[in-house]
């Protein structure tokens, strides 16, 4: 049976496909880690709309069928074992797998990634195992990871970039402005709110970065000129993660569920941006902070994102005693189509097509439907 990816999967592989993750200063933080192998305990059947939550995809950390994050594992659940010395991910529970021991093979049109047999081993209950997923390697400890309304979203600091001596550029019309060539854009990134500048209008937000001409790219129009001659200052706004010991690092991947109520921040995969300090984080794309502080509201659940998930065809598999044990080998196949959904459009063998697929690729994507699902 076929991994199903599900539609937060699709964005963080279409990310990565595409080099869409290089919005950080140095991408080396934007390498890709290395995958951990995570078992799940909840009656839950992998579907395109899935996301973590406290009732879907929670590990068996405890007795019976139960959410227990925020403790931990009292059922011989592992955590991470480093395979890597630059890379620790210890704090984190799971199977870490090391990227050199996939191994693919090419099969005609398809190609497959094959990892060695992993055994879960157990010391106790910890009732019916459901399925397994894989996630992006992160370091985010028990005690953070998956306790709702744990963290919180705040205003992060402003940015501020160009003066008369170094100043910012951008000529009416265009949507994009010009960073002077002596200022940095490291600390900049996408999704971050511009302003600060009657050429700016409100809302205005970052679409793009070439952080080689310095090039800001915004998804609204200059209303005005930037120049020395009258303002040539820009400033950018992005909202903040708050949380005891997160222990994350840039380039790290995870999924961000806003708290109750929260409309302005929205659920979703995150990269980490920056780490001023053990306790806050900025993310890639920026957040859109909410500066009300009920309960529930400037709050955010941090989870490790699923990016591919099975469940078990004859499971669940119930473990009871000391010495139970779930072996897993991996295989990820892709074929030789690639559905494009959300733009209506068919890439086969080179061929483009859109709208509805010819009628020989309709059955064709519904034979093949049970190998690959997007």
């Amino acid at each position: 049976m076929a991994l199903l990816v599900p539609n937060i999967g699709e964005l963080e592989s279409l990310r990565y496909l595409v080099a869409n993750n290089n919005h950080t200063a140095s991408l080396a933080d934007q390498s890709p880690r290395n995958l951990v192998l995570k078992l799940f305990t909840s009656n839950t059947t992998p579907a395109e709309s899935d996301v973590p939550s406290d009732s879907r995809y929670y590990e068996p950390y405890g007795i019976g069928n139960t959410n227990a994050y925020g403790f931990a594992p009292t059922t011989g659940y592992p955590y991470c074992v480093n395979n890597r010395g630059d890379q620790t991910y210890t704090s984190q529970t799971g199977i870490l797998l090391n990227g050199s021991r996939w191994r693919i093979n090419q099969v005609g049109s398809g190609t497959t990634a094959t990892y060695p047999e992993q055994t879960f081993t157990f010391t106790g209950d910890a009732g019916d195992v459901y399925g397994y997923y894989v996630t992006r390697a992160n370091n985010m400890p028990v005690a953070v990871q998956g306790v709702v309304h744990y963290a919180s979203v705040g205003i992060g600091t402003t940015v501020t970039k160009g003066d008369n001596t170094d100043p910012v550029i951008g000529v009416i019309g265009n949507s994009y402005i010009t960073i002077d060539p002596d200022q940095s854009v490291d600390d900049l990134t996408l999704g971050m709110v511009v302003g600060g500048n009657a050429g700016i209008q409100t809302g205005t937000t970052v679409i793009g970065i070439d952080r080689a001409l310095k090039v800001i790219y915004l998804d609204k129009v200059l209303i005005d000129n930037i120049q020395v001659a009258t303002d040539s200052s820009v400033t950018f706004s992005f909202g903040k993660i708050a949380v005891t010991n997160h222990q994350l690092v840039a380039g790290d991947v995870l999924y961000i569920a806003a708290g109750t109520g929260n409309t302005t921040l929205t659920s979703n995969v995150y990269t980490v941006f920056s780490v001023p300090n053990a306790n806050e984080f900025h993310t890639t794309p920026a957040l859109t902070a909410t500066p009300n502080s009920s309960a529930g509201l400037s709050t955010a659940t941090l989870y490790s994102s699923v990016m591919y998930a099975e469940r078990f065809t004859n499971g669940p598999y119930t473990i009871q005693n000391n010495g139970d044990q779930i072996k897993i080998t991996l295989n990820v196949a892709l074929d030789w189509f690639i559905l494009i959904k959300k733009y209506n459009k068919l890439l086969v063998g080179g061929l483009l097509f859109y709208g509805d697929p010819p009628s020989f690729l309709k059955k064709l994507l519904d034979d093949l439907h049970g190998s690959l699902c997007l």
